[in-house]
């Protein structure tokens, strides 16, 4: 019995993938580097230090990790005010379909609470039929909430605390490997929805792969 559904934010709900690509290959310009795009699918998904860190041993950088950090996070908040925020495909549709069945639904994002708040802002602001983030869902979780991020399962079990639900009566939605690991580790069944950035990659512990949030409505029927 599935008492909620959890979301991953980025690469699930909203399609800014993108957005913290131009970021990321700013930051690395601003440092001489030309990054190429197939590079993302190693990036998303993992907490930013981990992304400084990788990135600063495949280019052999002597930068400081704290500085180039922190121009990626400026650059990315200044993108996310002004760029196209598109929605996936099924997303308000499954979210409608969850709370006409008075299931609870939550964003689970390992991004900063700084960042959700702008990209939830903006999304209903462009859909003000659907109230607010806050009426929206009944719980919203970030990277700043918790000690330890994706893929540690600490920002899943955080959100089922706040929603109250057992983790195994929790269906996670997530986009990539690292979200995955998370949810599993929670004790979650966890479905895996990859974009462009994701697509072909493998999710262990993932109980079904759907082309899109499309497909998750006839995936709980089943």
């Amino acid at each position: 019995m599935i008492q909620a559904v959890l979301f991953d934010m980025d690469g699930l709900i909203v399609d800014t993938e993108p957005i913290h690509f131009k970021a990321f290959k700013g930051m690395m310009r601003e440092y001489g580097h030309e990054i190429p795009e197939s590079l993302m699918a190693k990036l998303v998904g993992y907490p930013e230090a981990d992304n400084i860190r990788d990135l600063k041993a495949m280019y052999k950088m002597e930068a400081p990790a704290e500085e180039m950090a922190s121009r990626r996070y400026g650059l990315f908040m200044q993108l996310i005010r002004v760029e196209p925020i598109p929605v996936f495909p099924g997303f308000w549709e499954f979210s409608e379909e969850m709370r006409r069945r008075g299931i609870k639904q939550a964003v689970v994002s390992s991004s900063t609470a700084e960042q959700v708040e702008v990209i939830l802002r903006r999304l209903f602001e462009e859909h003000a039929d659907e109230g607010s983030a806050e009426s929206h869902f009944d719980a919203i979780v970030t990277g700043d909430d918790i000690a330890n991020n994706k893929p540690s399962p600490d920002i899943y079990l955080e959100a089922a605390r706040r929603l109250e639900a057992p983790p195994a009566e929790c269906l996670a939605l997530e986009d990539t490997p690292a979200g995955v690991q998370a949810a599993a580790a929670a004790g979650m069944p966890v479905v895996a929805v990859p974009n462009d950035y994701s697509r072909g990659l493998e999710f262990p512990g993932a109980a079904a792969t759907l082309g899109s949030l499309k497909d998750a409505v006839d995936y709980l029927e089943a």
